[in-house]
């Protein structure tokens, strides 16, 4: 992927509330990406389906209200196996979600407060093809 989003590529934004999500929307759509929000884990999975494989990125809020993690990750495998994720969250919770065994899917975290830049980057990294080995 190139510093262009990939034509018709989809992030979805799954967040506890409007004041990051603006933020976020508004980084990505000046980058070239389309995005879609949603705001709990049964409307993130619907969109999932609704959209297919052009949800390339799924960047999740660990404090958007009754995430259930292991569980929608599981999910979000299910229905797309290839979808990436990128965790967002507070200092403290990336260093503990850093202890803890996730997926192959989860491509990194996204630590709140970020900037700009940390946004653009950590979207680019989570979104490169995983690795390929024989």
């Amino acid at each position: 992927m190139s510093e262009k989003a990939e034509e018709n590529s989809v992030i979805l934004v799954m967040n506890r509330g409007e004041g990051d999500g603006k933020i976020i929307d508004s980084i990505l759509k000046k980058a070239g990406f389309a995005v879609s929000h949603a705001s709990e884990e049964s409307e993130t999975l619907k969109l999932c389906r609704e959209i297919g494989p052009a949800v390339q990125l799924v960047i999740i809020d660990t404090h958007t209200s009754g995430v259930r993690l292991s569980e929608l990750l599981a999910r979000l495998h299910d229905v797309n196996p290839g979808i990436r994720v990128l965790l967002m969250a507070e200092g403290s919770e990336k260093e503990q979600a850093a202890t803890e065994t996730l997926p192959a899917n989860v491509r990194g975290h996204l630590t709140r407060p970020f900037r700009r830049a940390q946004l653009l980057g950590s979207v680019l990294e989570a979104a490169k093809p995983l690795a390929r080995t024989a």
